[in-house]
């Protein structure tokens, strides 16, 4: 009988799963879809609703696709991650954070659809308790959504939010109004203290109802891609107010 040690047999590795995080694009799909919808879509159909604000009634389209995008988050939000984003559902407390300022957004983008369509206070909260009980059951009933499924849930809402704010920014200075870039010209200090507001209002506005969703749906995107996502957004919304307010448009 041979006494020579046998050699170890080679056990395959045992596949595990990854948290190491994904290296997002500093901009992304959605952020070029919401710079043209803000700056081109958004001014187009405020003007085809009769200018209203944007928690005004009489707004019918606007108010159909605020309640509808309203919809698509709520399924994102109750739907379960696939499995190959576990890992990415705990990579950050901040990251993590985002569904509570979600919440918040969906009720505002629902109060100001529910407006605009001038829906009975009984069909609204009709509306309410059925979509509660559609999330309970997307929740148990349908299987783990991707994270390419889930944006593309969410992004509508993202659009509408972003319209959403390019609204109020419209109603405040006034469409076609006074804030024509002849004006920001001729008087330079009142423009500059406006622009330092929108920015600043933009930045909590985005966090809330753009960036929140957008982190439920597919958490990615370190701080640098995120400001430059928001600078996107910033530059939309402007260009947004300033192209209708040209001389002969």
């Amino acid at each position: 009988m041979s006494s020579e040690p046998q050699p170890l047999r080679e056990t395959p590795p045992v596949a595990q799963l990854s948290t190491t995080p994904r290296r997002a694009a500093l901009l992304v799909t959605e952020d070029w879809l919401l710079a043209a919808w803000v700056s081109v879509a958004t001014p187009l159909l405020f003007r085809a609703q009769g200018g209203r604000g944007p928690f005004d009634s009489g707004a019918p389209l606007l108010g159909t696709l605020r309640i509808v995008a309203v919809a698509g988050a709520l399924v994102c939000l109750a739907a379960r991650r696939a499995p190959g984003d576990a890992a990415a559902a705990g990579r950050s407390i901040i990251k993590g954070g985002a569904v509570g300022p979600l919440v918040g957004a969906i009720l505002l983008v629902t109060i100001s659809g529910f407006t605009a369509v001038d829906l009975a206070p009984g069909v609204g909260t009709f509306i309410v308790i059925a979509a509660l009980v559609a999330m309970v059951t997307v929740h148990f009933a349908v299987p783990p959504l991707a994270a390419p499924i889930r944006r593309a849930l969410v992004t509508p809402f993202v659009l509408v939010s972003g319209a959403l704010f390019w609204t109020f920014i419209a109603a405040i200075t006034g469409e076609p109004g006074s804030a024509t870039p002849e004006a920001a010209i001729a008087n330079p200090a009142t423009a500059l203290a406006a622009g330092g507001f929108l920015i600043a209002f933009s930045g909590v506005f985005y966090v809330m109802l753009i960036f929140a969703p957008r982190q439920v749906a597919d958490r990615e995107g370190g701080i640098v891609s995120w400001l430059v996502r928001y600078a996107l957004f910033a530059a939309g919304v402007i260009a947004g107010l300033a192209w209708p307010r040209l001389p002969g448009i």
